[in-house]
């Protein structure tokens, strides 16, 4: 494969064989579709839902983090499974070699929000040497009308690229004309968009732009900037308008996650000066804000220009539909014909053949007998205090690095809980079979863990990535990743 591919022809017409095309970003999908290319499609990721014709493509993709788990547990799951080394998403190798693509569009700006190169060339071994691997990186406005003007380059429709960004860039001019005419002599309204419940995390990349397009001034955020945790509510105090718009949310999900965490009902927030004065916002998190593509960029920039000034409130058609105050918040989410808060996904699958000369343990888990090593006894005693629901035990047996990513012994238990594939270690029927794993014979060791509930035949692989204390003492779980 090569990597980032910039030159192409300025002839629409294709003389050549089409591309088949296999995009596995959600805003590349949708860049795709805008260049009039939507035919080239023969693949896409579980994250591609716009336009909604492209669902009915072959998924390439499955998430290993569950989707719909709470924000805590959710933010708590992919921390642990970056931090293990393991892809937050298992590739389809059978589909992608079948599907031949010949383009291939991926990101390299985060390895939690989509499908890296690295991810596709470990999962992927046997496609055409031929097969352009396009990679996009973008923080910034530039930067995704840079992706267009990449894509269409692999496809052959340059000039439609062009044609494309002009329109993007004259339609954003004319919205902040617009806007400025309403602001008129006064200060720019200070704007937060909030980007994760909980943890509570501001944002900036290209979203500070859109902001600063519809006449607003982004505060907790930057554009090029990264998103920036806030560690207490109040820190909002700042904003005169807060957007919630949480990535990958509907506005449905995050209504059932402000429920959940009772965020609204909590003193510091009922103080803060944009809730007083009814300048609080839900946004559609999903396809707007957070998602890096023409559509995103155009319509956020509307939706919070349609937000901050009354003036243009449903001028662009997205008031009602994919941002409401929060007073009309319960109103929406409670409609006939509202989206469903859980999204459809098909988790990651991950089932070897296991290895031979096991130490096995039937029935009931228990504490490992005397024979087994010392690097099986710690995982064995991990596991049986997750059967036991003593979580504070089990997080204790982790090692100071990894309890810090995991932050707390509640966070800890809500990752294993919540995550389909770790709760099976907590289920008294599931039998577990250890192996020694690699060692370097002093101060690292793993240990592999098979584990099968009596009620299926699915096997799930673990492997516990373990050390010594710097005591020397004890043995400690580093971290844990599935095997698959």
């Amino acid at each position: 494969m090569t990597s980032k591919q910039e030159a192409a022809s300025n002839d629409d017409d294709q003389t050549t064989t089409p591309p088949r095309v296999l995009s596995l970003l959600s805003a590349a999908t949708e860049i795709v579709c805008r260049l009039g290319c939507s035919h080239l499609l023969v693949g896409r990721s579980h994250g591609c839902d716009d336009p909604p014709l492209i669902t009915s493509l072959p998924v390439a993709t499955a998430p290993r983090v569950d989707p719909n788990a709470p924000s805590a547990a959710l933010d708590a799951q992919v921390r642990v499974q970056s931090a293990s080394g393991g892809p937050i998403y298992q590739i389809n190798n059978h589909l992608v070699t079948s599907a031949n693509p010949t383009v291939i569009i991926t990101q390299e700006q985060c390895r939690i929000c989509a499908v890296t190169p690295d991810d596709l060339n470990q999962a992927c071994q046997n496609l055409p040497p031929t097969a352009k691997l396009i990679t996009i990186m973008p923080v910034s406005l530039d930067d995704v009308l840079g992706d267009v003007i990449t894509i269409s380059n692999a496809l052959g429709v340059h000039e439609r690229g062009e044609r494309l960004v002009k329109h993007i860039k004259r339609q954003l001019a004319d919205l902040n004309t617009t806007a400025l005419s309403v602001l008129g002599n006064n200060p720019k309204p200070k704007v937060a968009h909030v980007e994760w419940l909980a943890p509570l995390m501001g944002s900036g990349y290209w979203i500070a732009e859109c902001v600063a397009f519809a006449g607003g001034e982004m505060v907790h955020g930057y554009p090029g900037g990264h998103s920036q945790t806030l560690e207490k509510i109040g820190l909002l105090s700042n904003a005169d308008y807060i957007i919630l718009g949480p990535c990958g949310f509907s506005i449905e999900r995050t209504n059932e996650e402000l429920n959940a965490i009772k965020l609204l009902d909590s003193e510091e927030w009922q103080s803060l000066p944009a809730v007083k004065n009814g300048r609080v916002a839900i946004a559609d998190g999903n396809k707007y804000f957070n998602r890096s593509s023409v559509a995103s960029m155009l319509g956020s920039a509307e939706i919070v220009a349609e937000f901050i000034y009354s003036e243009l409130r449903g001028m662009y058609g997205h008031h009602g539909t994919r941002w409401v105050r929060l007073e009309e918040l319960s109103a929406f989410c409670s409609r006939t014909g509202a989206e469903a808060a859980r999204k459809e996904v098909v988790l990651a699958e991950g089932v070897v053949e296991s290895p031979n000369n096991v130490v096995q343990q039937n029935g009931l888990k228990q504490e490992s007998s005397p024979e087994h090593s010392e690097t099986v006894k710690h995982v064995s005693n991990q596991i049986a205090a997750l059967t036991r629901s003593d979580y504070a035990s089990a997080f204790a047996m982790n090692s100071a690095a990894n309890q810090k990513h995991l932050v707390s012994a509640e966070k800890f238990e809500a990752i294993v809980s919540v995550w389909p594939s770790f709760r099976v270690l907590t289920l008294s029927s599931t039998s577990c079979q250890y192996f020694e794993g690699t060692s370097d014979g002093s101060t690292t060791s793993s240990v592999k863990v098979d584990a099968m509930p009596d009620d299926s035949d699915e096997v799930l692989h673990f492997v516990f990535d373990i050390r010594k204390s710097e005591d020397g003492k004890r043995w400690e779980t580093d971290g844990v990743r599935i095997d698959c």
